[in-house]
């Protein structure tokens, strides 16, 4: 037997489902009842943003307080040295001090203090939760059954109802679920992607069909930009991963093909995804709807430079901000993550959180170039570099339900790190 196929024997082994599930009982039953609880309702997690936003967001809250808590009262401090856990701090306090100096302080502050939850979170996952490999094993499979459960609601939703308007809505009853195949779904997606395209068999085989079917269920939602996360997340986790170039370009071939049969078949979705999308990039002016939307941003900045016009408050002072300045649209949030921390909290805000944006994906990034063997490992960088590249269009970075599903995913790709040496990288 070559000693390449008993590797991949041996990888096929380590991610089936059964081990991994089975490691995650060992793993569970090794901690506190206490203890036990609390990892058993991160694991539901996949299935709690299901259901809307409220429950999603006590899930998310309760684990981020518990974290602090247990820091506190355990006096574990260590992961305050780590470089993203302080920019994180640092851009909190520039958004509060943002707050407090705007002229609606109130509102402002709320929104700061609030925003917190989200990155405490990603340290909650990184530094306890998600701490055990055979739990974070178990948190990607818990992911990828969320994924297929969403996959299925959305297949009903075409049966039973068909597109709305080129969109769906189910489950929510709003235009959101390719939020959750993008976006909470996402470190599946990209391990699925790399499996399938590595490996040969039934979990190469069954990989790659719910990759496809992701994709496909994606496009039928009408969200362009999150389709975009998920194609173009998927394409770059196939090639940093011990791709074979013709199963690659089988893969690539076979979902361009599926696109443009899609959308020969539905031409309506053709005109959405091709011609009104390169006819609304911001290129033109005011008669871009996406350039409508950011402009107003922009004024922003230039109106309050330094510590901006307070975090949060753009949706209810846009309005003042565009006046005189016709052709621009108010919205309560300019479509951009990094307009909007200019505008809202000025040039220390930008600053600060793109530092802190992009030490995340450094060391996700830094990590997986040591580690090559570990998929999961290797693909984490694509899912920080997917949300927070800087040109896309983006939901509001301060809001609650964009960053439930975002920050589920991020949290999951700052726990690979873990994977490394079984410590968080610095």
């Amino acid at each position: 037997m070559s000693k390449s196929f008993t590797s991949e024997q041996t990888n096929t082994q380590r991610y089936s489902w059964y081990s991994v599930v089975k490691g995650a009982k060992d793993a569970l039953l090794e901690l506190s009842a206490f203890e036990r609880g609390l990892h058993i309702l991160w694991l539901l997690g996949p299935f709690v943003l299901l259901i809307e936003r409220s429950p999603a967001d006590i899930w998310l809250t309760t684990l981020a307080l518990a974290f602090v808590v247990r820091a506190v009262m355990l006096r574990e401090g260590g992961f305050l040295k780590i470089f993203w856990v302080r920019a994180a701090f640092v851009f909190w306090c520039v958004c509060l001090l943002s707050a407090a100096l705007s002229t609606s302080p109130a509102y402002a502050l709320g929104e700061a203090v609030g925003w917190i939850r989200f990155p405490l979170f990603a340290m909650a996952t990184t530094f306890w939760l998600g701490r055990d490999r055979r739990l974070l094993y178990a948190m990607l499979i818990a992911t990828a059954l969320g994924l297929l459960i969403m996959c299925g609601i959305l297949t009903a939703e075409i049966i039973i109802e068909g597109q709305k308007g080129g969109r769906l809505t189910w489950p929510y009853g709003d235009h959101v679920p390719g939020n959750y195949l993008a976006k909470v779904g996402l470190p599946a997606f990209t391990t699925m992607v790399a499996l399938a395209v590595a490996f040969e068999g039934r979990l190469a085989a069954l990989s790659g069909i719910l990759a496809l079917f992701t994709m496909f269920l994606s496009l039928m939602t009408g969200e362009r930009i999150n389709f975009l996360i998920l194609a173009c997340g998927g394409m770059l986790a196939g090639l940093v991963w011990r791709p074979r170039w013709r199963r690659y370009a089988a893969l690539v071939l076979v979902e361009v093909l599926a696109v443009v049969i899609a959308f020969q078949a539905m031409p309506d979705m053709s005109n959405r995804y091709i011609e009104r999308f390169v006819n609304q990039l911001p290129t033109d002016g005011v008669d871009s709807p996406y350039y409508r939307a950011m402009a107003p941003g922009i004024l922003a900045f230039e109106q309050a430079p330094v510590f901006g016009i307070g975090t949060g408050n753009f949706r209810n002072m846009c309005p003042a901000i565009i006046a005189g300045t016709s052709g621009l649209d108010c919205h309560p949030h300019p479509h951009n993550f990094y307009i909007q921390m200019a505008g809202e909290t000025g040039i220390a805000g930008l600053v600060t959180g793109t530092i802190f944006l992009w030490s995340m994906i450094w060391v996700c990034f830094s990590v997986s170039l040591g580690r090559r063997e570990n998929v999961v490992l290797a693909t984490a960088w694509v899912i920080p570099f997917g949300l927070f590249w800087p040109i896309s269009s983006t939901a509001d970075f301060f809001g609650q339900w964009n960053n439930i599903f975002m920050w589920s995913a991020v949290a999951i790709a700052l726990a690979a790190t873990n994977l490394a040496n079984g410590t968080p990288k610095e």
